[in-house]
């Protein structure tokens, strides 16, 4: 057993102590510290907490890397389940009236309701929601169960409490491990994600988008005159712009779309199930963002700031491009051509032949 897995057991031992817990409690309450992940400690939780209550469908959320949204992560079933594709990101905010103070389960959902959309048409008569908190009551998780009968089963309830009680340690943990991986795949200047996190979130957007056949759209944003303020006012005040470049980009877009730092003074613009119309709105709202009022209003040429603009490209999954490679080289190809000629517009991709996808 590793060290990591060693500490878990130590830690699960000393939540036990002095409890008189059954083994099927103490097996469950084992996986659950042993998971680093809070996605992985969310789906121990749910496999516990369904399996004690029979429920006929489960689903778990978990706090989403870099935002504070809940985003679906398990089913009892499986990913497909048009069930569990009904659920979207939800923010905890509007939950935290829902359940009694110090409670960790409530029974019936009231408004939650309205927030997960529809139920199937054979909904329960009850429900459960076990919020998944840290020690000091930061949202980490959230499980949501369809029960066979009409009431919930005070033991059992009492028993869910018990268990998310004593795993409260392990959650703690799992979101210090979350956040040691927000300062790996941060951008310290324009504090938006970095390249490296592109690398790795595209492929998994466009594994699910080909999976569920939805679109996706890459913009490729370049900032027209940066190298002019690095020159005129110095690196520090270029490393400003890109911060306050990162604010506007991202009060433009939907909490679950991303926004990276490529390199340099160039960003580009993850969007999930949008088409390249939608990405191009979008792109204007941002394009308007940038041109639209000065930066380094207060730093520099007597508080008058310096105008900036940006050349932006547009490319779509499935439309323009196959794969991950072609999409950026098509994003890129139609934000460079901007950039060539007009700059502060938008270029979109054009529809080429699909014999040099690779």
């Amino acid at each position: 057993m590793s060290s990591v897995g060693k500490k878990a057991v130590r830690s699960a031992d000393r939540a036990c102590v002095g409890a008189d817990l059954d083994a099927d409690f103490v097996q469950a309450l084992l996986a659950a510290f042993r998971r680093l992940e809070v996605a992985d400690h969310v789906q121990e939780l749910l496999a516990a907490a369904a399996g004690w209550t029979g429920a006929s469908f489960g689903v778990g959320f978990s706090v989403e890397q870099g935002r504070r949204n809940l985003a679906p992560v398990a089913s009892t079933t499986d990913a497909e389940d048009p069930r569990f594709l009904a659920f979207t990101p939800i923010s905890p905010g509007r939950l935290s009236g829902l359940a009694p103070e110090g409670a960790q389960v409530f029974a019936g959902f009231g408004p939650f309701a309205s927030v997960i959309g529809e139920w199937p048409e054979d909904k329960p008569a009850a429900s459960l929601a076990l919020p998944v908190v840290s020690s000091k009551g930061r949202w980490a998780g959230l499980i949501v169960l369809l029960l066979r009968t009409h009431d919930a089963d005070p033991d059992l309830v009492e028993r869910l409490e018990r268990l998310v009680e004593l795993t409260r340690p392990a959650v703690d943990n799992a979101l210090k491990v979350l956040s040691m991986r927000d300062l790996v795949i941060k951008d310290d200047t324009a504090h938006c994600f970095n390249r490296r996190h592109f690398e790795e979130c595209l492929p998994e957007e466009l594994s699910r988008a080909s999976r569920f056949r939805s679109p996706v759209s890459l913009i490729f944003l370049d900032m027209d005159n940066l190298k002019e303020v690095n020159t005129s006012h110095g690196h520090s005040m270029g490393s400003q712009t890109l911060y306050e470049v990162s604010i506007r980009v991202r009060s433009k877009i939907r909490k679950f779309d991303k926004l990276f730092r490529f390199g340099g003074d160039e960003f580009c613009i993850v969007l999930p199930e949008t088409e390249w119309h939608g990405a191009l709105e979008v792109a204007e709202r941002v394009r308007d963002a940038i041109a639209s009022k000065p930066f380094l209003a207060r730093e520099v040429n007597d508080g008058k700031g310096v105008p900036m603009s940006a050349s932006l490209g547009i490319a779509s999954f499935p439309l323009h491009a196959r794969t991950q490679a072609v999409l950026i080289q098509r994003a890129d190809r139609a934000m460079q051509k901007i950039k060539k000629s007009t700059k502060n517009a938008i270029g979109i991709s054009e529809i080429e032949e699909q014999d040099d996808e690779r």
